[in-house]
């Protein structure tokens, strides 16, 4: 079962850190990870054609799981959803978690169980650090 694990923000830089250090850690060649921070030209912002656009990249992935970092980059991954395809839009999840740790958790898990519900609570509940 191949998983998307898509990444945005409002910088580039940012997902593209995060995607470098989940791609030196997790090598299962069932998961794709997609840097999709900025705008046009590596600008701060965030543009939901490009969750569209990596969708339709990976048109055999089983399963979208999607991280936004912070306020309008949420907003754009919930926009990105009404742009997809019905059958696209049955396989997007926006996953509500940390976005470092959270991401890094999905795309660790995902390389070793294809149960998706599995892969979203270990994102969720990635941020505890049980620190006191």
């Amino acid at each position: 079962m191949k998983k998307s694990i898509l990444l945005l923000s409002h910088s580039k830089k940012v997902t593209d850190g995060i995607k470098e250090m989940i791609e030196q850690m997790q090598r299962s060649e069932d998961v794709a990870i997609y840097s999709l921070g900025g705008i046009e030209d590596d600008q701060i912002g965030s543009d939901p054609t490009k969750i569209v656009e990596a969708i339709n990249q990976s048109p055999d992935s089983d399963a979208y799981l999607v991280f936004a970092d912070i306020g309008s980059a949420v907003l754009n991954a919930e926009l990105a959803k009404d742009l997809l395809e019905e059958a696209q839009q049955e396989k997007y999840r926006l996953v509500d978690a940390p976005f470092v740790e959270g991401a890094f958790a999905a795309a660790i898990t995902a390389g070793n169980t294809d149960d998706i519900e599995q892969i979203i609570q270990e994102a969720q509940q990635s941020g505890k650090k049980g620190w006191e």
